[in-house]
């Protein structure tokens, strides 16, 4: 038959030829060595030979391999004149004597391995044949040199099925890089996060340099770790790269397989020789445990240099045992092929060289992208008869980091470029479940679930060479087949899809040079980890959880139902510290198995104060909290028990500011809010109602989505905090809105138009930002500046009640107003969060911003006084209030004014004072920017702070120091009106009592944690109860509460509806046996808020009471804003008591601190603001 006929035969006749063709030729060249090989391997079974009496490279059995005895007969060509590098081969582990008498004969022993029976020498050449002789000798062999075996392969493998499905990434794991190096300038190995400002993620963790025997750093920072050519660095950015730097075309990053591994750079080729490859490999079996993360993976791309033909790949070189001595060792171990042609009919097989040639190593083909089997690709049989190689992955045409560009990506084709890849697929496998061994890894997985191909059905140039005789699985062209990462990683891990466990942490948002940053979080020793998990109501044996490379450590189920919904852990002290990975499994009675979920941490080798809390106080019964209940209500006894009236017949509760009288005579018939009562009272309530949509919307239905989505009470409470931050501030605003109008547009108008465009302007924003939801910082920033604009609006309202609303309607419309509030928040609660399951965040914001425009209609289109301006270009002026004798203040109200030197215990009294606010300056400061700069960097902030404050107070004479303190000792030359009014006791007990109402609040989270993800509620069931029924509840409570206030005294109503709510809470807490029951439990979260809204009320009547009225504004505003500021420290509470006590312990405590208001109220005299300061306005 000539080629032409040959070619024109169907390709299944050509196939069936060519294939009886190669088996002539491979019977000759190669079987002919296998058969041998397997009879001497059958005389070592029965005569019990060693490898070195069958070792294919030495043929005439002289103790000398062919290859050295060849190169020897080059000359020079190999090595330098008179002398060669031999590894010398022992029949036992050599010896201090073995090594001795080589010395002794002039030889230069320059390596004795660990693992393997081996020197490495350079020995003169006159004395090889007699070292061959020597008793326990029993191999002379070659030292050769090493060469390498030189974005699309992740989707076409299926590499990212296992990210999306499973969220594995390869995190916790370190693969060794034993190449040529690893550059770790490169932006895609540098870090694990891509962000030039964090420290704490190096990706390359350690490396070594065979050649000089030494490690360089560990970690090792961006461009410590190098690269002597440029073919690791793509390997590693293959197996472990994140894809920072240059894209595709189309954008797409080019992302390693494992993109969360760590690497190790073992830099061992290719300056040296062999000897360098082992001791890189020797280094990392003894090192595998001492680095962090342990080394689990070991990839090598490098093969024995080609300098002649020769079939001797038994797996016997010493390269070839090293690896399989670090698969023995706990490695999973990944070698090339080769790229030896093995397309090329016949000459192809048996091409597998050392170390691909191995036995317990994982050796991998390649394959181009259309998943044929590559041309180059080498194939066995080995010279011993074993099928090779194990697998098959991509390594065609694969783009990855390029050694010294810095951010750019080259393509490379090769085994070299497969065998990576296949290691990054052994990492994810080894974080689904790290029990695994080598073997299992290789012999199970592997073997078993590989997918099955066949070279028949190969494009041509591929096909053209079938070295498989007899084998269908493996065969000597793809091994197993094609490497199927998402089973292997299913089938490994015994994953159960249906069921998951989450960690409930989150990393600490940091800042450096104006950058936001994430840093993991420190834990500590004695640190409660929780987290959530989803069974399928399937039996499940539990929750386990490694730290590091630890052994597995069980958790605590603590879900009320006993199925695993929520649990918790104690970071024992025995772990590893430093920087760690946290991995959680659970653990199905079939034997089946969530998605290992893995989080990185510091974890610290210390105690934290909170975890030297008493275990026993970590769950309290309600006796302990018995005695704050009794004080309480003593208390409250002696309240009711205390006139209304005081000496004077001055009654202490009255609101009553003076009528404001306006000339009327002059002013146009005109719809204003001065003359019209209706106005006043629906323009009020719908501003407040303007407060309360955003409000309602962000305390739960925004908290209740993000509950929903696992974010733990702490990572809500931390959004909350920043969100509501601008409250806190909000009395900054007082003296602007007192002191700064445009009075033809009215008082208070401008301002609360201004406050309301910034607020409709900013929840605008929020609606057409993409995928909002999932930008949780970006929200929170922007919901920051609403609020701020909110908080405006806020204190320009309270500043237009105080100036038109009459004596004798205050109480009634402040009722109404606080009420239209609480409408408001059921509107943003319960009415938007009905629609944000299916509407989302965006469509939730969307609503409410036509709301928002129709009430800005009222202040828009009504004046404050007949005879303004509607607008700045329509008609009218500015309308004054016509002088008043000013109030005279009696005698005794007045302060003494010193003289001469201030008295030293006044002074040290007044330097207090000054001392006390630093430190709360420095508790706001570790609230808030706290998590950024840590302790330190607030003291810093603090000392600048407190320097400033001396400057602009104390550097001066005695007698002119003018510091708040001083004043409020009334010994500065001025005393200013506001410190003049806090000086005083009932309004300096006002602050203390603000500060308190509100702390409970850090229940809202907890709360929200509670019946969601541990009760089994919905969002949108918990949204309609918190955000519908107990909004209505809280609005009643709010005008009832208004009405018998006014009746019966505020400080009384106040004190009896603090206890009521505190003892709500108690209920709840010690009804836990009828959590499970959601009409229970129902009724008990509507009731706190009722007399919550009714204690409010009463309070927010109580501080209008010890407000001067000649800086009401500003005075009243503190009060509102301390209101906010307790409610905000309250929910940077929440994440210390969600860890440190159990949620019925923290709803007593919550309980308890609304006790503590019934505790305050009895210091309170709330008659002697006006009767020591007067009524002027």
């Amino acid at each position: 038959m000539n080629i032409a006929s040959f070619f024109n035969q169907s390709p299944i006749s050509r196939n069936m030829q060519r294939k009886a063709f190669a088996f002539g030729i491979v019977m000759l060249l190669c079987l002919s060595a296998s058969f041998t090989s397997q009879a001497a391997k059958e005389e070592k079974t029965i005569y019990g030979l060693d490898w070195w009496d069958v070792y294919s490279r030495d043929k005439n059995y002289d103790g000398i391999s062919d290859l050295l005895i060849w190169k020897l007969q080059q000359g020079d060509r190999f090595f330098d004149a008179g002398e060669a590098r031999v590894f010398v081969r022992y029949d036992h582990y050599p010896t201090d004597d073995d090594v001795q008498r080589l010395e002794e004969n002039g030889i230069e022993v320059t390596f004795r391995a660990q693992y393997i029976d081996m020197v490495s020498t350079t020995m003169p050449r006159d004395v090889i044949e007699e070292i061959a002789d020597w008793e326990g000798v029993v191999m002379l062999d070659d030292i050769g040199k090493a060469e390498p075996h030189m974005n699309e392969a992740v989707p076409a493998l299926g590499v990212d099925d296992v990210w999306q499905n499973h969220g594995i990434y390869g995190e916790g794991i370190s693969i060794a890089i034993v190449d040529t190096g690893v550059d770790n300038a490169h932006v895609g190995l540098d870090d694990m996060d891509d962000n030039q400002f964090t420290f704490d993620d190096l990706k390359v963790v350690a490396y070594y340099d065979a050649g000089q025997d030494a490690v360089i750093c560990a970690p090792c920072q961006p461009g410590q770790s190098l690269d002597s050519g440029n073919h690791g660095t793509h390997v590693a950015g293959i197996a472990a790269g994140t894809g920072a730097g240059e894209t595709a075309p189309d954008g797409t990053p080019y992302i390693g397989v494992a993109p969360k591994a760590n690497l190790v750079n073992v830099l061992s080729c290719c300056d040296g020789d062999i000897e360098d490859i082992i001791r890189g490999i020797e280094w990392t079996i003894a090192n595998q445990k001492e680095v962090d993360p342990h080394i689990r993976v070991m990839t090598s791309s490098l093969g024995e240099q080609q300098v002649e033909f020769h079939i001797d790949n038994d797996g016997s070189s010493a390269w070839s045992q090293a690896v399989d001595a670090a698969v023995e060792s706990g490695l999973v171990v990944t070698l090339s092929a080769g790229n030896e042609f093995g397309s090329l009919t016949v000459a192809g097989c048996n091409t597998i060289d050392s170390p691909g040639d191995s036995r317990l190593p994982i050796t991998v083909a390649s394959l181009d992208k259309d998943l044929s089997l590559a041309p180059y690709s080498s194939r066995g049989y080995t010279s011993d008869g074993r099928v090779k190689p194990d697998v098959a992955a991509i390594g065609s045409n694969i783009m990855a980091p390029n050694q010294g560009t810095g951010t750019g990506y080259t393509s490379k084709s090769g085994t070299s470029m497969a065998t990576p890849l296949m290691a990054g697929i052994v990492a994810l496998i080894l974080e689904a479940n790290p029990d695994l061994t080598p073997a299992e890894v290789k012999d199970t997985l592997v073997a078993g679930y590989a997918i099955e191909r066949e070279i028949e059905n190969d494009a041509i140039d591929a096909a053209s060479n079938n070295c498989s005789l007899l084998e269908t699985r493996p065969d000597n062209e793809y091994g197993y087949g094609q490497a199927d990462p998402l089973t292997f990683v299913e089938i490994g891990g015994m994953i159960d899809p249906e069921v998951f466990v989450n960690w409930s942490l989150s990393y600490v948002e940091g800042e450096f040079n104006g950058t936001t940053i994430l840093l993991k979080p420190e834990i500590y020793n004695g640190t409660v980890l929780k987290g959530t998990a989803q069974t399928a109501n399937k039996p499940a044996v539990g929750v386990q959880v490694r730290f590091g490379a630890s052994e597995w450590y069980a958790a605590t189920d603590t879900s009320t139902q006993g199925n695993w919904a929520n649990w918790k852990v104690t970071v024992p002290e025995e772990v590893m510290k430093g920087n760690q990975t946290l991995s959680a499994r659970l653990v199905l009675a079939s034997g089946d198995m969530s998605a290992v979920n893995s989080f990185s941490v510091i974890l610290l080798d210390e105690y934290s104060f909170t975890a030297l809390v008493p275990q026993g106080l970590i769950n309290l019964s309600g006796i302990w909290f018995a005695p704050f209940i009794i004080v309480a209500m003593l208390m409250t006894a002696y309240i009711f028990r205390q006139p209304r009236r005081s000496k004077s017949n001055v009654e202490v509760e009255a609101s009553g500011a003076e009528e404001i009288v306006w000339d009327d005579d002059t002013l146009p018939d005109q719809l204003s809010l001065t003359t019209s009562w209706n106005a006043r009272a629906i323009s009020l309530c719908a501003l407040y109602t303007a407060q309360g949509i955003p409000s309602g919307f962000i305390s739960f239905t925004l908290i209740a989505f993000l509950a929903e989505r696992g974010y733990s009470a702490a990572a809500i409470g931390n959004m909350l905090f920043w969100v509501y931050l601008p409250w806190v501030f909000k009395f900054l605003w007082g003296p602007f809105v007192d002191n700064y109008h445009y009075l033809p547009m009215g008082r208070r108008r401008p301002w609360i138009l201004g406050a309301q465009t910034g607020m409709v302007l900013t929840v605008f924003i929020i609606v057409f930002v993409p995928d909002i939801e999932t930008k949780v910082t970006l929200l929170t920033f922007l919901l920051f500046f609403h609020n701020m604009f909110a908080s405006l609006q806020d204190v320009a309202v309270d500043g237009l009640a105080v100036d038109i609303l009459s004596p004798e309607e205050f109480g009634k419309i402040n009722g109404f107003m606080f009420g239209a509030k609480r409408f408001g928040t059921m509107i943003g609660g319960a009415g938007i969060g009905y629609f944000i399951g299916s509407l989302g965040i965006q469509g939730g914001l969307f609503l409410m911003v036509p709301m928002l425009l129709m009430i800005m209609c009222l202040p828009l289109f009504i004046r404050e006084r007949p005879g303004e301006k509607l607008n700045p270009w329509s008609e009218g002026k500015a309308i004054v209030k016509p002088n008043k004798p000013t109030v005279k203040v009696s005698k005794g109200a007045i302060r003494k004014v010193k003289g001469g030197s201030i008295d030293s215990s006044d002074k040290a009294k007044a330097i207090a004072v000054d001392f006390a606010l630093l430190a709360f300056l420095f508790l706001f400061l570790l609230l808030t920017v706290g998590d950024v700069v840590g302790l330190s960097g607030s003291v810093v902030v603090a000392v600048v702070c407190a320097g400033l404050w001396y400057f602009a107070f104390y550097l001066k004479p005695e007698e002119e120091w003018n510091s708040f303190g001083m004043q409020f000792y009334d010994l500065a030359p001025v005393q200013s009106d506001i410190v003049k009014a806090l000086s005083l006791r009932a309004p300096m007990i006002g602050v203390l009592l603000a500060m308190l109402t509100y702390f409970w609040e850090f229940l809202i989270p907890v709360l929200s944690v509670l019946f969601i993800q541990q009760l089994g509620w919905t969002d949108t069931e918990y949204v309609l109860v918190t955000g519908g029924s107990a909004v209505v509840a809280a609005i009643l409570g709010t005008l009832i509460g208004g009405v018998i206030a006014d009746r019966y005294g505020a400080r009384r109503i106040a004190s009896l509806f603090a206890i009521l709510t505190g003892l709500s809470f108690f209920t709840i807490a010690l009804a836990e046996p009828l959590w499970e029951n959601r009409t229970v439990m129902t009724w008990l979260i509507v009731i706190y808020p009722f007399f919550g809204a009714a204690m409010g009320i009463s309070l927010i009547s109580l501080f209008m009471n010890v407000t001067w009225p000649k800086v009401g504004a500003t005075q009243f505003t503190l009060y509102m804003a301390m209101l906010n500021f307790g409610a905000l420290f309250g929910l940077k509470m929440a994440g210390y008591f969600e860890e440190n006590f159990t949620f019925t312990t923290t709803i007593m405590i919550g309980g308890t601190c609304q006790l503590m208001i019934a505790f305050v109220l009895p210091y309170i005299d709330p008659g002697q603001t006006r009767r020591e300061l007067g009524n002027e306005f």
